[in-house]
């Protein structure tokens, strides 16, 4: 079945510029051998670093990106086009054909190179994954929006699989807060699917469950 997917606002950034000094951000920086503006921002390690950063609240959690990575791209039977847009307004377009490393700190390895060259692998073969120089507007003109909110119209996952429409579903990728109301301008409908808040994999894996199980898989 093809599902067309896109993290919204996801916490998938390097280093900012304003921090780059700071002496928690410095250390690990060091302890990897790195350049602290080569480095993913991360609140387990820079919390004290961000306290003042905008949006604060909704940055520096790579490993959710991470958590709906693996479910995204490990169903069998689940394909399509895979989009994450960052809390920088950067996009990415994921190959439905990777396969993204279990463990934490390969993953986070693999995302500064990314964010750093571009695209990976940077030196040729298959393109995983990739910078693009697209818009939200971009990617959203070929699709219908389908936000999926807590505080949206309450639907069943089967309902959102079983639709005809040329959709993309937007599941937002940071750890508090709302949508941008930019972001909730250009959603065509908003739905819950749940009573109760779910994180970001929790979502994924309702809407791949109900989408097996209309494919008659169990």
């Amino acid at each position: 079945m093809n599902l067309n997917i896109i993290l919204l606002e996801a916490s998938l950034e390097l280093v900012p510029k304003e921090i780059i000094n700071h002496p928690a951000v410095v250390k690990n920086a060091k302890r990897r051998g790195k350049k602290p503006e080569e480095t993913l921002l991360d609140i387990s390690l820079h919390y004290h670093a961000m306290k003042n950063l905008k949006d604060n609240y909704k940055r520096g959690r790579p490993d959710i990106v991470h958590q709906a990575l693996l479910v995204m791209l490990t169903d069998p039977t689940i394909k399509g086009n895979f989009f994450i847009h960052t809390v920088q307004s950067k996009i990415i377009r994921v190959n439905p054909n990777m396969r993204p490393p279990k463990n934490y700190m390969r993953f986070i390895g693999l995302m500064e190179q990314l964010l750093k060259y571009g695209k990976i692998p940077i030196n040729g073969g298959e393109t995983l994954m990739e910078v693009t120089n697209l818009t939200l507007e971009d990617v959203l003109s070929k699709y219908n929006l389908i936000l999926l909110s807590e505080k949206g119209e309450k639907i069943s996952p089967e309902e959102i699989c079983r639709s005809n429409e040329n959709l993309i579903i937007g599941i937002g990728a940071f750890p508090h807060g709302d949508f941008s109301e930019k972001i909730l301008k250009l959603a065509k409908k908003i739905y819950s699917i749940s009573k109760f808040p779910l994180e970001t994999q929790q979502v994924i894996c309702r809407i791949f469950s109900a989408c097996n199980a209309i494919l008659g898989w169990p």
